[in-house]
Order: C-alpha cells, then sequence, then structure tokens
C-alpha cells in the first residue's frame, strides 16, 4: 500500500465519526455561528471562488456556499468527498468535491479568489512545497486562509491568556 493509499484509509476509517468532533461537524448553533462570523470577516464579497483544501466532510464549504460562494473541496478521502457532496446537497447547496491530495489540489490551471486550508497543515509531509502550490492556485490578489492548530503539543492552560 502507498504512503497516500494508506493516509486515505486512515481518514476514510475517520469519516463515519469525523463529524462528531464538536469544531469539525459544527452542529452546535453557537460553533456554528462562530465559524460564519468568522469566515465572513476573512472573506471577500460572495461570489467568491474558494478552494477548500482537505475539506473532509464540507463543514466549512458548507458555511460558504450557505453564504453564496462557489465551493470547489479537494480531499485525498473518497468517503469525506462522499459526505461533503452529501451535506451541500441535503441542505440545498451546490459545489463541487474532488478525490485528491489536498498539497497538490486536481484543479490544474484553475485559479482561486480564496483557498482555504483549516487543519490539514500538520498532517503534510512538506507543508513548505504545499503553501507555495496553493498560493499559485489563487487569482491575482486572491487570499490563502489558513485556520492551523498546534496539535500534540502540552502548552499550559494559562486562564485569561
Amino acid at each position: 500500500m502507498t504512503t497516500s493509499a494508506a493516509i486515505a484509509a486512515y481518514w476514510d476509517a475517520a469519516a463515519s465519526a469525523f463529524d462528531d468532533e464538536p469544531d469539525h461537524g459544527l452542529r452546535s448553533a453557537r460553533i456554528r455561528e462562530a465559524w460564519s462570523r468568522s469566515l465572513a470577516s476573512w472573506m471577500p464579497p460572495a461570489p467568491a471562488t474558494v478552494l477548500d483544501v482537505g475539506c473532509g466532510t464540507g463543514s466549512l464549504s458548507q458555511l460558504l456556499a450557505g453564504a453564496g460562494h462557489r465551493v470547489t473541496g479537494v480531499d485525498l478521502s473518497p468517503l469525506m468527498v462522499e459526505r461533503a457532496s452529501a451535506k451541500l446537497s441535503a441542505a440545498g447547496l451546490s459545489g463541487r468535491f474532488l478525490v485528491g491530495d489536498a498539497s497538490m489540489p486536481p484543479t490544474g490551471d484553475e485559479r482561486f479568489d480564496v483557498v482555504l486550508c483549516r487543519h490539514v497543515v500538520w498532517t503534510l509531509p512538506d507543508p513548505v512545497a504545499a503553501l507555495a502550490r496553493w498560493v499559485g492556485c489563487l487569482s491575482s490578489g486572491g487570499t490563502l486562509l489558513l485556520v492551523e492548530g498546534r496539535w500534540g503539543v502540552a502548552v499550559p492552560y494559562v486562564p485569561g491568556a
């Protein structure tokens, strides 16, 4: 099994429970509204073209499509892509979802107003190359919207910090 196939299999296995994580499925109205507000403050006016790399089950794609943006999501996991497509369809929204490596989006020469990446960089073997490719996917004046965490880093909680 190739590394890519092993990674896809890992995320396929996680797909059925992926949205159970509050920040993944955005099932809580409070969390969903917070993401909607944040995205609205970061995004250009609709309808912008958005490439959601490592889209998972499409939770942010759904929020963006609901706000009038034209979304293309890419994920290495076929089951994640399937769930993302179904999620938008069930909400009466449209989007395009492609199975492919987030670090090398299978979008050819297409350019986007925004490339969105949430919680993906930590999974990549060569994040610098991926960032360069994502910048190359932007239209002139486009925005790279990167949301990332420091997973597995033990940092003590400091109240009020």
